[in-house]
C-alpha cells in the first residue's frame, strides 16, 4: 500500500519546530507524541472515519458477515479504548509554507531523523500521510478483501481475524482531508490505551523493535498545548552506546543568530550532526 512507509539506509525525516523547542528535543534527544486530537486539524480523524464507512457501504469487493461484523466492531469500539500519539515529519527538507507554517514564520530550525532508526529502534509505526480520497477507498476495499481471506483461510481463528481488523481500522490515522496536501506529512506514531486508573487516563503498552525486542513503556505527560491540555509522550531518540537519531539541524532564513548559538551549543563535540541554513525567500 502507497501509505505504508519503507525507509532505506540514510534516508532522513525532517520535523520543522522553533528554535526552543528544537534545542529542547537535541538536549533531551525525544521528540515529543501528542495526542492526535490535538493537532492542527482536529476533524482529521472524523474525515477518514467518514470516508471509511462511505467505502464500507459501498464496497466493491465480497465479504462476509464475519470479518464485517469484524471491522464494524473494531471501528466503533476502537475511540473510546485507544488514544494515538503522533509527531509530524516529512520529506521535505526545505520548503517555503513549512518554514512559514512550523518554523516560527522562518526564524526556527528544522531537525533532520534517521528514518531507519526511527523503524527498528523507536518502536512506532511510521506511515507516509495520504491525501488521496479515491486511494483510501481503494484502501477500504482492499482491507475487506484482506479481512475476507483470512476468514476463509481458518474461519475459527477468530482471535487473529479480530487482530486483523484492528490494525485494518487504526490506518485510518494515515489518511487527511485533501485540503492538507501541501503539508505531505510522514506520520509517526504510537498507540495508547485508555485506562481510568493510569496518569491522565492513559496508558502506554510500550513498543518493539524491528527485531522484536520489546520497548519499555513511556509515561503519559500533560503539556498546555494551542487547542487546550494535552497528553504527550517523549519518544526517546538514542539508545545506549549507539548514535542518535538526530542526523541535522537546519537553521531559518532568517533565524537569530543568538538562537543559532543557543542550538549549536546544545550539541555536544563527539556527535556528527551537521548544521545548515536555509535561503529559501519567504513570501
Amino acid at each position: 500500500m502507497k501509505h505504508f512507509f519503507a525507509p532505506k539506509s540514510g534516508q532522513i525525516l525532517y520535523h520543522y519546530t522553533t528554535a526552543e523547542a528544537a534545542e529542547a528535543i537535541i538536549r533531551h534527544r525525544t521528540l515529543r507524541l501528542s495526542e492526535f486530537s490535538m493537532m492542527n486539524d482536529k476533524s482529521e480523524y472524523v474525515y477518514a472515519r467518514s470516508k471509511f464507512v462511505e467505502a464500507y457501504q459501498n464496497r466493491e469487493v465480497f465479504v462476509e458477515e464475519v470479518p464485517r461484523y469484524m471491522a464494524n466492531i473494531k471501528l466503533n469500539t476502537h475511540e473510546s479504548a485507544t488514544v494515538m500519539m503522533v509527531g509530524c515529519l516529512t520529506e521535505d527538507r526545505d520548503d517555503v509554507g513549512l518554514w512559514e507554517r512550523y518554523a516560527d514564520r522562518g526564524s526556527g530550525c528544522v531537525l533532520g531523523f534517521d528514518a531507519l532508526w526511527l523503524a527498528e529502534r523507536a518502536g512506532v509505526a511510521i506511515r507516509r500521510v495520504s491525501y488521496d480520497p479515491e486511494y483510501l477507498r481503494e484502501f477500504v476495499n482492499a482491507g475487506l478483501a484482506m479481512l475476507q481471506s483470512h476468514y476463509e483461510e481458518n474461519m475459527d481463528d477468530r482471535e487473529e481475524l479480530a487482530q486483523l481488523a484492528a490494525m485494518f481500522v487504526m490506518d485510518l490515522y494515515a489518511f487527511k482531508d485533501p485540503r492538507f496536501h501541501s503539508e505531505r506529512e510522514v506520520r509517526v506514531s504510537r498507540l495508547t490505551l485508555t485506562e481510568k486508573a493510569a496518569s491522565y487516563g492513559l496508558r502506554d503498552p510500550g513498543g518493539h523493535r524491528g527485531d522484536g525486542t520489546e520497548i519499555p513503556a513511556l509515561p503519559i505527560q500533560l503539556r498546555q498545548g494551542q487547542y487546550g491540555p494535552t497528553r504527550f509522550i517523549d519518544l526517546p531518540l538514542w539508545d545506549d552506546g549507539l548514535r542518535s537519531a538526530i542526523r541535522s539541524v537546519g537553521f531559518g532564513p532568517i533565524a537569530d543568530p543568538d538562537k543559532v548559538a543557543l542550538v549549536k551549543g546544545t550539541v555536544e563535540e563527539n556527535t556528527d550532526i551537521t548544521f545548515w541554513t536555509s535561503d529559501v525567500p519567504l513570501r
